[in-house]
């Protein structure tokens, strides 16, 4: 009986073993198998496709280097103050913190100024190119208490372009934007569009980010892509600019640092604020181009270089390009993207005449007369 019963027990024990680990139907295999490799791809698409790469530092805000601002008299004291990025010492200036509608403590032999001023870190720098808060316009200016921008058009019967000359008053009135407002892969807009989504004065094509998984992508403060490509050109919070090759670059000081704008197209156009007769570009020949110029922090153009059309504008090379912005006085100058996206706009309106009448892109350069959270 025992040897019986013990039979039955392992019979029974086998049994349930068998109902544990029953084997599932193949073709319910066969279907979850497909179910999960779908959702895989759909994944892998989302991130390859849709979303930069980097999306793991996409948002991290960078630190804001500050200026002490100290009242010594009503004129500003120069001092030198070196760059964080590019080492260069520069003449610099130590302004006031003024709030909103206060006016400067002035010496005893210095007259009272009539109009209070705008707070900014160029407030008193260019004083006389800001107003005491009235909008000035005309069809080729505006001018305000926080921006001054004015267009020059130029054509030589072979060439044709636009300078956007521009001051502000504080580094923050030089923006950038992104379009529908993301950082994100595959989406676009014209640059007229995203100009008037975000009330600029002026604005220029970017760098185009969105069609490169490369490149360093730093916009208002916010680093949202570190990999190299080519060169770069990074503002700083003091509104100086700087441009480097990849090799120059330093990542390690951004980041500790920060920045406020950092773009990846290029290549630079000047050379210690010489102009250059070789590039780090495989595109040097004559094409419409977009590009950005300093003179020195405060002191910014746009210059937009219309081509590819015979009759009104064959476009400039690289070189040509080089030597404009030296002719132009900048200190920096640097290269964005050109062809038909080369497109720059003022008051609401195309200012240039765009090859095949230009395109959607990733993001643009912009002038405001206010801040977003104003």
């Amino acid at each position: 009986m025992t040897d019986r019963k013990n039979q039955v027990d392992k019979t029974e024990e086998k049994g349930k073993r068998d109902r544990q680990y029953r084997v599932w139907p193949l073709p319910l295999v066969i279907a979850i198998d497909i179910l999960l490799v779908g959702v895989g791809l759909v994944v892998f698409a989302l991130f390859h496709h849709v979303l930069p790469r980097d999306v793991g530092i996409a948002g991290l805000a960078l630190p804001s280097m500050t200026t002490e601002r100290t009242m010594e008299s009503a004129s500003p004291s120069p001092s030198a103050t070196t760059d964080p990025l590019s080492g260069q010492t520069e003449p610099s200036f130590v302004f006031p913190s003024l709030s909103p509608g206060a006016t400067p403590t002035t010496a005893a032999t210095t007259t009272q100024p009539t109009a209070p001023l705008a707070e900014g870190l160029f407030a008193e720098k260019f004083r006389d190119k800001f107003t005491a808060g009235e909008v000035e316009k005309t069809d080729t200016s505006y001018k305000s208490a926080h921006v001054n921008v004015s267009v020059e058009k130029v054509s030589t019967g072979k060439v044709a372009y636009t300078v956007i000359d521009i001051y502000v008053i504080d580094p923050a009135y030089l923006r950038t934007a992104f379009a529908a407002g993301k950082y994100a892969r595959g989406v676009s807009a014209t640059v007229l569009e995203m100009a008037t989504d975000n009330q600029a004065i002026a604005a220029i094509s970017g760098d185009y980010y969105g069609i490169r998984d490369r490149g360093i992508v730093i916009r208002n403060g916010v680093l949202y892509r570190e990999k190299l490509y080519r060169d770069v050109l990074i503002m700083n919070h003091d509104g100086s600019m700087a441009t480097f090759t990849a090799a120059e670059f330093d990542i390690k000081t951004v980041l500790e640092q920060g920045a406020w704008q950092g773009w990846s197209f290029g290549p630079m156009l000047l050379k210690d604020g010489q102009p250059m007769t070789s590039f780090n570009s495989d595109v040097n020949v004559a094409n419409p181009r977009g590009a950005i110029g300093y003179y020195e922090p405060g002191h910014y153009c746009f210059v937009l270089v219309d081509g590819r059309q015979p009759g009104y504008s064959n476009g400039m090379t690289t070189r040509q390009l080089s030597q404009l912005f030296y002719d132009l006085g900048c200190k920096v100058a640097y290269n964005l993207d050109g062809g038909q996206s080369a497109v720059v706009t003022f008051m609401d309106s195309v200012a240039n005449k765009p090859y095949k009448g230009g395109r959607e892109i990733s993001d643009i350069i912009y002038v405001a007369d206010g801040l977003p959270e104003d």
